[in-house]
């Protein structure tokens, strides 16, 4: 007999309130960014299974708890990342933003909008600023993007899958996002580093972000390659610890939350460690380096 996946411990998401962002991570690639005025949810995926590959830990948020979702985000069009059955469960007037060649896909969930957006081209929902960004995961039929959310609060990169290129030090140059939300699984055996980051390529791409703040995603919930599914999260663990980055790459529970504001009094000539896990240096234009 299958045993169930093992059940997550959400906690009761943060309200934010101006100038902040909360995140909260359910799993896999899907974590729910909150402003004040927006709630956005990225790549969802609240399913027990992947295809034929089972969840380990059951994801950390509940169709309650996404009822107010204004606009999702999906990087691409693999089962894991646009999910048929939780899109089901999603709010129909939510406005949904794809890439190129997936609008289609969405056509039998009568969602209010679908946004095709291409690589460099934004659109603005609600006062949220959205630039697509093309990462390097999947071909020209079926390309992948990240997202950079700039609204009222720290601002965020989400990128579901990627391997690690140059694409990442552009980012960093045109828009320097303050928290990278960056995957760190599905890199064993070596050529799988073409399209997935391993936790040392994630902390380059990190440093070539110029970004305040890391948080790991894309690990811990489904096996998606050769390497063992607590690895990525050991191994990161000990790079942190090896580069006195604890300050700055902050890991979080499944069904656990964090909110991040803009700093209460003058920011130091060098980044500010994070205050109480919460508050993110905006102003400072020295980060951290892998």
């Amino acid at each position: 007999m299958i045993q169930p996946p093992a059940r997550a411990k959400p906690a009761p998401l943060p309200i934010p309130d101006k100038g902040e962002v909360a995140i909260s991570f359910a799993g896999h690639a899907t974590t729910l960014v909150r402003y004040r005025n927006l709630q956005v949810l990225c790549d969802p995926i609240l399913g027990d299974w992947r295809g034929a590959i089972r969840r380990e830990v059951r994801a950390g948020l509940s169709t309650a708890e996404l009822a107010d979702t204004d606009l999702i985000l999906l990087s691409n069009q693999n089962p894991d990342h646009l999910h048929p059955k939780t899109l089901e469960r999603l709010p129909r007037s939510a406005t949904v933003i794809v890439p190129p060649f997936t609008a289609r896909l969405l056509s039998p969930f009568g969602f209010a909008r679908v946004i095709e957006l291409g690589p460099d081209q934004s659109v603005e929902h609600r006062r949220v600023d959205v630039s697509a960004i093309a990462m390097r995961h999947g071909g020209e039929r079926a390309p992948t993007l990240g997202y950079v959310l700039r609204g009222d609060g720290p601002s965020v990169f989400f990128c579901g899958a990627s391997g690690y290129f140059d694409g990442f030090a552009a980012i960093g140059r045109r828009f320097h996002p303050d928290i990278a939300m960056l995957p760190i699984a599905g890199y064993s055996p070596l050529s799988f580093r073409d399209t997935n980051m391993s936790p040392l390529d994630a902390l380059y791409a990190f440093e070539d972000l110029r970004s305040k703040i890391m948080i790991p995603i894309r690990y811990g919930s489904f096996a998606l390659s050769y390497e063992r599914l607590q690895d990525p999260r050991r191994w990161l663990t000990e790079l942190v610890a090896a580069r006195d980055l604890e300050d700055y790459v902050l890991p979080i529970a499944n069904g656990e939350s964090r909110v991040f504001v803009r700093p209460s009094k003058s920011p130091p000539k060098h980044i500010a460690p994070v205050q109480q896990s919460i508050e993110v240096d905006l102003d400072s234009d020295k980060h951290p380096t892998p």
